[in-house]
């Protein structure tokens, strides 16, 4: 049971840093080719790997306390 447990936490940083480097890779692309729609994408993909980290360290604190 721990071993899924941490497979699935390492597969949700895993998807969370990739979506920040997709994210970040969309919106210099974006930027070079004068090109909105590819900006937006690149930081929807950005924010969402935020997202995802960030709500991997609140349940890993929420889980932490007493």
């Amino acid at each position: 049971m721990a071993t899924q447990v941490g497979e699935s936490l390492l597969f949700k940083k895993s998807a969370a840093v990739i979506l920040l480097l997709l994210g970040i890779l969309l919106i210099v692309v974006g930027l070079h080719d004068d090109s909105s729609p590819t900006i937006a994408i690149g930081v929807l993909c950005f924010l969402s790997g935020v997202f995802l980290l960030v709500l991997k360290i609140v349940r890993r604190n929420q889980a932490n306390q007493p």
